[in-house]
């Protein structure tokens, strides 16, 4: 397997296991969702992350984005279907891997990313599986729980309600993304969501990887004001991404707005989903009082 498991947090032998994928190919992004989920890990969590190879995406911007770098993905971790990799050992290796050394698996992408149900089909033969979650679906169901209505806060070019800053950044970072608004409503819909709790997306005028600075930070902040002004009672923050910006998003918020507004990190609430459904005993568990084997090497 030629992918780059470059980070693990955790014991090695820790009680829970789970795999961290970033579906885009820049090892940076995946190093900055690390650094943010280190301080707040459990003692009995480790969690192991995964890049791809370059030739997925650098940054998912859209469908076809997705596409690619879920064929890349499984190529890359020698992935096929049970039963189906009789002159193939190394699938069937790839695939016992991930069914059996992980409590839970989490694709680390704010989109209907492709991986997710196509991980959740390639397991589903296995016995306890690990939970397969998507970061977008997994804040959605933590915002519902906070509020009553939710808007997202994204990437992607800005709508007619914005005035584009003039700087060479914002330039370079619209270039070639696609409008995150009309796939997220969708994504929305799709998951049987009210509209009535769901007062929009917004996106900033970034990419994925393009977050750095202070007009990132301030476009984000605009995009969540007008938000709350349209009725959100919870913000989520639709990219991995930003996840290092939440605390700081939360603070500004509530100063512009003059009232405390939730901000959720999709990447924690999907990790913390996983870490949930080990100790309920849906995805395995390892090491001394475990109802599985440790995780495969």
């Amino acid at each position: 397997m030629a992918g780059l498991y470059h980070d693990q947090f955790g014991r090695e032998v820790a009680k829970i296991q789970l795999l961290l994928i970033n579906p885009n190919s820049t090892s940076t992004f995946t190093q900055d969702v690390a650094r943010h989920l280190h301080p707040r890990l459990p003692n009995d969590v480790g969690i192991t992350f995964y890049t791809p190879p370059p030739e997925a995406p650098a940054s998912i911007d859209g469908p076809l984005d997705g596409i690619s770098s879920t064929a890349v993905i499984l190529k890359d971790l020698e992935l096929q279907p049970k039963g189906q990799a009789v002159n193939a050992p190394e699938y069937s290796s790839g695939m016992s891997r991930l069914a059996t050394g992980y409590s839970g698996i989490v694709v680390a992408c704010f989109s209907a990313h492709p991986l997710v149900p196509v991980l959740k089909e390639l397991l589903a033969g296995y016995d306890q599986p690990p939970p397969v979650l998507g970061i977008l679906e997994s804040s959605i169901l933590a915002a519902l729980q906070l509020g009553p209505t939710f808007g997202i806060a994204t990437t992607g070019p800005r709508t007619s309600e914005y005035t584009a800053p003039k700087h060479a950044l914002f330039e370079m970072s619209l270039m070639n993304q696609t409008e995150w608004e009309p796939l997220f409503d969708e994504a929305v819909r799709a998951m049987g969501i009210s509209p009535t709790r769901y007062t929009g997306t917004k996106g900033t005028g970034f990419n994925a990887v393009s977050l750095h600075g202070d007009k990132p930070a301030e476009a984000l902040l605009e995009a969540s004001c007008f938000l709350v002004q349209k009725g959100a009672k919870v913000i989520i923050l639709g990219c991995a991404g930003m996840a290092s910006m939440r605390a700081s998003l939360q603070v500004q918020l509530a100063d512009r707005m003059g009232q405390s507004v939730p901000v959720i990190d999709g990447v924690s609430s999907a990790v913390d989903m996983a870490i949930g459904y080990a100790r309920m005993g849906i995805g395995r568990t390892f090491g001394p009082g475990a109802n599985e084997h440790s995780p495969a090497t």
